[in-house]
């Protein structure tokens, strides 16, 4: 994987920055740590190629943060509670859904602003919704950015996206209507995020922010067909890597039930925070475990909610959502498209709002206000009340095993923490949305996985 991004970010391209000592051509064992989808895609492509491939997830569940949910009271309708949306140029996840024979269905977003005091008007799925001279001036800076050399994508990384913004005359009305916007594709306000990310974020999509579609069913399903192309007896939960050994040319792997595993390579694909749970003999480098106590995560609650009838708007061109001043933040119709009467309306909270949201013991208390604010939202305040049948929630900054939604690369780090956590460790890869270009995305954990699979292959 590239320790930097391409200059022209709509080419994602992703490589090693180190290469490891070539591989004995009469050994093909591989251990991967981490059954999520950076995991699954780089055991798949092994195990295609003939390689005896073991799976061990700590989780009770495989996906990690591909999470998707059915409700009880409603079997026949589909929530994702973990990564939601495969853009139009996500080419990696298009393809393994078509490999697997899973239908993508469209899953882009209507929106308007609702800020109390006030509505906006809706806006189609990819219509800028900022004043002409904002998006002249973004335009411009996003062709200024693709001729940017790599001392100027560093001065650039530096600064935080609201500060950037500002100096290209975005108003205050408009920087606020940002943050409520781009904060959701980083978790945290875009006061506190790279410059340099977010650019590459927005000049590297399209029009929609890569929010285009879903797998139908679920994006789980693509879990569980990668599993059990590896073979189910080789991918195995609640299994927990407490130690990894490097000895010549063998790699061991003890569980914390006390089994050890042996293999010519490993494959070590779980989040960053995740990696002081493990014991490296030899020792990761303090550079290495430093950066990864400095790569932050970010705090990202989603709160579905499951009603009996839908009382939104509904609209031909592209689903409901809205963004909202209030705790219920991003909210937006998880069901769109499925049909039927019941209807599950998701909100999508980030940073303090997210925090607020799963420190209340009341879930029930949850989907009250989320209903509230969204009946004052489409402006039906007097309707009669409208009861949640259920609330599911998933507040991942409070999922140990993991440390949040996915890596929030703060001003400076993307060239400083990045490059150090993708280095190889010996006889050990790494892998993860944390060290994609699509970074964030499902695309980027598939990415890393395929990547670090394919660095494998080549030095057999």
């Amino acid at each position: 994987m590239n320790s930097l991004k391409s200059p022209t970010p709509v080419s994602k391209s992703t490589r090693h920055s180190a290469v490891m000592a070539p591989l004995p051509r009469k050994k093909h064992r591989c251990i991967v740590i981490g059954g999520g989808l950076a995991g699954l895609a780089a055991g798949y492509r092994l195990a295609r190629r003939g390689w005896r491939v073991d799976v061990f997830e700590a989780h009770r569940r495989l996906g990690g943060r591909v999470f998707s949910y059915r409700f009880p009271q409603a079997r026949k309708l589909i929530c994702e509670l973990g990564g939601e949306w495969i853009g139009d140029d996500h080419d990696a996840m298009k393809r393994l859904a078509r490999e697997f024979g899973l239908e993508l269905q469209p899953h882009q977003y209507s929106y308007f602003f609702w800020n109390v005091n006030s509505r906006s008007r809706r806006y189609r799925p990819g219509e800028d919704c900022f004043s002409a001279k904002a998006h002249k001036g973004f335009q411009q800076f996003a062709a200024e950015f693709k001729t940017y050399n790599e001392s100027e994508k560093r001065r650039l990384d530096k600064l935080d996206w609201w500060t950037c913004l500002q100096q290209r005359k975005f108003s205050h009305r408009e920087l606020l209507k940002r943050d409520l916007m781009d904060s959701t594709d980083f978790g945290e306000s875009i006061r506190q995020t790279s410059a340099y990310t977010a650019a590459t974020e927005y000049f590297g999509g399209n029009a929609t922010d890569e929010m285009d579609w879903k797998i139908a069913g679920g994006n789980s399903r693509l879990i569980h067909a990668l599993a059990r192309s590896i073979g189910g007896a080789s991918v195995r939960t609640r299994a927990e890597a407490k130690l990894v050994r490097q000895r010549g040319e063998e790699v061991t792997v003890a569980l914390a039930n006390g089994e050890k595993f042996r293999a010519d390579v490993c494959i070590c694909a779980v989040p960053a925070p995740c990696l002081r749970n493990i014991e490296w003999d030899p020792p990761l480098s303090p550079a290495q475990t430093d950066a990864a106590d400095r790569l932050q995560y970010s705090r990202i609650m989603k709160s579905a909610v499951l009603y009996r009838a839908r009382f939104w708007p509904e609209h031909k061109d592209g689903g409901f959502s809205v963004f909202t001043s209030r705790v219920s933040d991003f909210c937006f119709d998880s069901t769109y498209l499925q049909g039927g009467d019941a209807r599950i309306l998701c909100s999508y909270a980030i940073g303090e709002k997210a925090d607020d949201l799963a420190a209340e013991p009341n879930k029930n208390d949850v989907a009250k206000w989320l209903t509230e604010d969204i009946l004052h939202a489409v402006g039906r305040p007097k309707t009669p009340a409208t009861h949640p049948v259920a609330i599911r929630t998933q507040a991942w900054q409070n999922q140990n095993w993991i440390g949040g939604a996915y890596a929030f690369y703060r001003p400076g780090q993307w060239f400083s923490v990045r490059p150090i956590l993708q280095k190889p460790h010996g006889r050990v890869l790494f892998a993860g949305e944390h060290l994609a270009e699509w970074q964030g995305f499902m695309e980027g954990a598939v990415d890393t996985g395929e990547a670090a699979a394919e660095m494998l292959c080549e030095s057999t």
